[in-house]
């Protein structure tokens, strides 16, 4: 099993965020890019032709929502893991979502950092999963340390502060390997400078970003930013 591939599907309408996720999961080790999709009819239509081992799934989709997505793979019995992505306002979708059979959830906004220690996870799981040992009760338990509920953290942020703009936000961050200006993050963000500016100070004040100053020969120094 270590030297088998695990092939993850990304659920997003976002394309931005789609292609960050897509990016990073071809960056971990056992797992390959099974496909990217945005939309209900998409996922299920790549999910029957591709048949994923793992979803990278997110709640909200423009025709059916991601509950839909799994209603219908757990319906047509076609086998496949998830991950669930939500936002703090959508934890009522969190019983449902473990009823039809996730394996874990994300809530946005999140570090790309715990992604891949869920992917890890996964990955351990599997790899347990498929060991030649005796299924026995220690073997269940070995399991169930992979697959253990975490707390759900209800804490809404700021008023103001819209939850999705806050992730395409980190998630252009992400994608820089060095400080950059908020005029650079409102490009990839695709919103506005004044924006980003406003959930650049929201990071700063929550801890999650660092700001710098460059100074060059004459004017002011620019204001440089970065996740921590």
């Amino acid at each position: 099993m270590k030297s088998v591939q695990l092939r993850a599907l990304v659920v997003d309408d976002d394309f931005m965020i789609a292609r960050v996720h897509a990016s990073y999961i071809e960056q971990q080790e056992g797992y390959e890019l099974a496909g990217v999709a945005g939309s209900f009819e998409q996922t299920i239509d790549q999910a029957r032709k591709l048949k994923p081992d793992l979803l990278i799934l997110d709640v909200y989709l423009p025709d059916r929502s991601g509950i839909d997505v799994l209603r219908t793979l757990r319906s047509e019995k076609i086998s496949c893991d998830v991950i669930l992505i939500t936002a703090a306002k959508e934890i009522g979708t969190i019983e449902e979502a473990f009823q039809l059979g996730i394996f874990d959830y994300l809530i946005k906004p999140f570090d790309l950092d715990l992604l891949q220690d869920t992917l890890k996870k996964y990955r351990q799981f599997k790899i347990h999963l498929q060991s030649p040992a005796t299924p026995d009760q220690q073997f269940v338990e070995g399991l169930k340390k992979f697959r253990s509920a975490k707390s759900i953290n209800l804490q809404q942020p700021q008023k103001g502060i819209d939850l999705r703009t806050l992730e395409r936000i980190k998630q252009s961050m992400a994608l820089e390997d060095q400080p950059c200006s908020a005029e650079r993050i409102a490009h990839m963000a695709g919103v506005s400078r004044s924006t980003a500016r406003a959930y650049l100070e929201y990071l700063i004040e929550q801890g999650t970003a660092n700001e710098f100053l460059q100074y060059g020969t004459v004017g002011r120094p620019q204001r440089l930013f970065c996740l921590k």
